[in-house]
């Protein structure tokens, strides 16, 4: 008997105090998607507006959620 686990999640992350970004957001979009990737995970969707950024991701059962979120906060 094998087993398949899928895990996603919708990640919302928000700049200090809620202030606009000054990055180009399709530029910062692109890089967390690069991070997911590095991470061993899926980006299936990342989005914002200028004070935050949404991502849907798919993540392996072997990674805790909690190290993502911290290298993705910690990288971005």
């Amino acid at each position: 008997m094998s087993t398949f686990t899928q895990l996603r999640y919708h990640v919302v992350l928000s700049t200090k105090d809620r202030r606009p970004a000054t990055h180009d957001p399709g530029t910062l979009h692109a890089y967390l998607g690069g991070i997911v990737r590095n991470l061993g995970g899926t980006a299936l969707a990342v989005g914002g507006v200028a004070d935050h950024v949404h991502l849907l991701v798919g993540f392996p059962a072997n990674l805790a959620l909690a190290d993502a979120v911290r290298d993705l906060k910690a990288s971005s």
